[in-house]
């Protein structure tokens, strides 16, 4: 199994798998939107689609830092991620015979292996990740 790539959430500051998170753009006008494909050009900056997460990532000064450039949020944007969110784990859920995410403790390997059940659990130091 390889290890998948992870990334930091603004908001929470835990290394989480690339698949679980939202990746957020700044626009040359330095407005910051949802990138929902993750294919954008640019520099990208992660976070949880849980609502506290988001909520201190959106919070002065974090976009800014993360973005290297002065950024604004759109009022929506909260709402846009949650939403954003919610897919990418409807997704996950419903590619047939990968199950959801799963992950070795210990060493943050993720991938999908097809004997992956639903609802089991697989902790680690820093996350405990659900399929």
């Amino acid at each position: 199994m390889r290890t998948a790539p992870c990334r930091t959430c603004l908001g929470c500051r835990r290394a989480r798998p690339k698949a679980l998170l939202i990746r957020l753009v700044r626009l040359q006008s330095g407005a910051v939107v949802v990138d929902a494909r993750a294919r954008a050009a640019g520099r990208g900056a992660y976070v949880c689609p849980d609502a506290a997460c988001v909520e201190r990532a959106l919070s002065r000064g974090r976009l800014a830092h993360a973005f290297r450039q002065a950024s604004e949020a759109s009022p929506d944007l909260a709402m846009a991620v949650r939403a954003a969110g919610r897919g990418a784990l409807l997704r996950a859920a419903a590619r047939p015979g990968t199950g959801a995410p799963t992950c070795e403790a210990g060493n943050m390997k993720v991938g999908r292996p097809a004997e992956a059940a639903v609802g089991s659990v697989c902790e680690t130091d820093a996350m405990t990740v659900r399929a």
